[in-house]
């Protein structure tokens, strides 16, 4: 049976058996590595939960901490102020190369106020992909040793993913998508309502992707496209509303195989078993959701 672990702003919910824990705790992101677990805890501390209750291993001593990964390399934290740190010992430490990175100065946000980092992922290489809000999406070849800028910080990157060879983003212009590690981009928009994308999964060879009219969330729908299929984006169907008020945001949606599960700002939880073709809502009473892995 499918298990989901969802991260909300009153702890962890693991669905179907309802176990909760870190109650009383934003919980901002989830990452897994292996059968461990990792978690971010009101925006300051990394947690690991190896089967025996959660455990904080890192904790960062300024800003706000957004996302994780675990990776080949170690574990990575995403920052406010677009900073990127490592874990070393109990500490998650800012890492200087990214501070140096090409392109750094010209990061921006559309409101005036500082960057962030809002997505981390690996692909099957090792290679590490960055997405800063805005500064585009950077990748690092050596274990964060060195990182290049791969895209026009301008298509407004909101989640950078890795799979079956591809690397995808949401962007303010739709889908993202390059096969040759970010050399090359292609964007694509056909089939959906408007173009501005928060959310952004694999189930296989589909894609699954969020999109709505802008940084509100009105009028947020969800939508699926074969990897390699510009053009064919299809809503998704089953017992979803015609649109969602808010947008479902960065981590939101989670795909393994043909499984797919996403939440919601108003504490909903759906599964989809056939690719986001068709969703089954199996939760309501969920406090806000933040981050959703599949297990």
């Amino acid at each position: 049976m499918t298990r989901i672990l969802v991260a909300t702003t009153n702890g962890v919910v693991e669905w179907p058996d309802g176990t909760r824990a870190l109650n009383g705790t934003e919980v901002n992101a989830l990452a897994l590595a292996g059968e461990a677990r990792y978690a971010i805890a009101d925006s300051a501390s990394a947690l690991r939960d190896d089967g025996d209750g959660w455990q904080e291993v890192a904790r960062a001593r300024e800003g706000r901490v957004n996302c994780l990964i675990a990776s080949k390399a170690g574990l990575f934290v995403g920052a406010s102020e677009a900073h990127l740190l490592k874990q070393e010992g109990g500490d998650l430490v800012t890492l200087d190369a990214f501070e140096a990175a090409p392109g750094r100065d010209d990061w921006f946000t559309p409101w005036g106020g500082p960057p962030d980092v809002r997505s981390l992922a690996e692909d099957e290489s090792g290679a590490l992909y960055c997405n800063v809000h805005v500064g585009g999406i950077l990748r690092s070849d050596d274990g964060g040793a060195t990182w290049e800028p791969t895209i026009d910080i301008r298509s407004d990157v909101h989640e950078v993913t890795t799979a079956s060879g591809a690397v995808i983003g949401a962007t303010a212009w739709g889908l993202a998508s390059s096969t040759d590690k970010g050399t090359s981009w292609e964007f694509d928009d056909g089939g959906l309502h408007a173009t501005y994308a928060r959310a952004v999964a694999l189930a296989e060879d589909t894609i699954v992707m969020s999109a709505s009219s802008g940084p509100r969330g009105n009028a947020s729908i969800l939508y699926r496209r074969p990897l390699d299929a510009p053009g064919t984006f299809e809503r998704c169907g089953g017992e979803l509303p015609v649109s969602f008020s808010s947008n479902i945001d960065t981590g939101c949606v989670a795909g393994a195989g043909t499984t797919v599960a996403f939440g919601t700002e108003d504490g909903e939880l759906y599964l989809s078993d056939d690719s986001a073709a068709t969703f089954t809502r199996v939760a309501v009473d969920l406090s806000p959701v933040r981050w959703v892995v599949l297990l």
